[in-house]
């Protein structure tokens, strides 16, 4: 017979050391953190070593506990591959996505229910987080980012740049004319912390003498600062491409017709151990073709 240690406890140290979590874990799982915890310490008992060592209020791995869950994460990807190939089409399957929280809110979700209607079988959970999601070590099947698209053994489709000029509602044009760049220093100037070099390339490119710091106002998402520029509280830096919708119907418009290129390109990333799955691939071929 194999000797192989608890499957349960497996599932549950698996989960546990993606996140480094327990209370993750159980979530996930669907149980008590406490039978996560029972669970871990079968698991350590059978092996004769600690798996995690208590940080504060949570958990780290221990260096036994990253080779061991190297070895658990290769045997589990490779058993979730084989099986893919003989699930029937027909079964509901899910896809995990990290978005930046700007694509997830001002672009992705205005657009779900078309995807949704060419896969209606596909259960889509999104995860709207700036930060850079390592695949290899989370169950992500589908990144949407901005940046260079180089991820080590993930597939990656470029969507391009995109086309960066100011913009605020027409009331606020209205009550504060803009005629020429340096028209913008008596204007309120709206900055996201995710894009915060936005304002600075534009206004090196058209209005260097402009300061575009005395009179703004700063948030940590964008889509607040896109909030505030549809209500008229001022001018904001415009990704046209996630602008697209508020651009056509109206609520935004350009206030001098001055554009820069993006700094760096949209993509949308996928490990190579789901990109055989077809609602992956789906996914990738419709945002290549609708993202414009």
């Amino acid at each position: 017979m194999r000797r192989l240690p608890p499957l349960n406890s497996i599932r549950a140290f698996e989960a546990a050391a993606e996140r480094e979590s327990f209370a993750a874990a159980a979530d996930e799982l669907g149980v008590t953190q406490g039978a996560v915890s029972q669970q871990i310490k079968i698991l350590e008992d059978y092996l004769g070593q600690k798996l995690f060592i208590r940080a504060g209020r949570g958990v780290v791995l221990s260096d036994v506990g990253r080779r061991f869950h190297s070895v658990v994460r290769v045997a589990l990807n490779a058993l979730e591959l084989e099986t893919a190939r003989y699930v029937t089409p027909k079964s509901a399957s899910t896809i995990k996505f990290t978005v930046l929280p700007a694509i997830a809110s001002l672009w992705l979700v205005p657009r779900l229910e078309t995807f949704q209607k060419l896969r209606p079988n596909v259960q889509l959970q999104i995860s709207a987080d700036p930060e850079i999601v390592d695949f290899a070590r989370s169950d992500f099947h589908i990144g949407i980012r901005y940046g260079s698209g180089h991820v080590e053994q993930c597939r990656s489709v470029n969507l391009g740049y995109d086309r960066l000029y100011p913009v605020c509602s027409p009331a606020y044009l209205a009550e504060n004319p803009v005629a020429e760049a340096s028209d913008l220093s008596r204007c309120r100037l709206l900055h996201d912390t995710f894009w915060h070099e936005d304002w600075d390339r534009w206004k090196k490119a058209y209005a260097p003498l402009v300061d575009s710091h005395v009179t703004g106002q700063y948030f940590t998402h964008y889509s607040l600062a896109v909030d505030v520029a549809r209500a008229g509280g001022g001018i904001l830096m415009a990704h046209e491409r996630l602008l697209r919708n508020f651009l056509e119907n109206g609520e935004l418009v350009p206030v001098i017709n001055q554009s820069i290129p993006s700094s760096m390109e949209y993509y949308v990333v996928y490990p190579m151990r789901v990109a055989h799955l077809g609602p992956v691939k789906d996914f990738a071929a419709w945002m290549t073709e609708n993202f414009t």
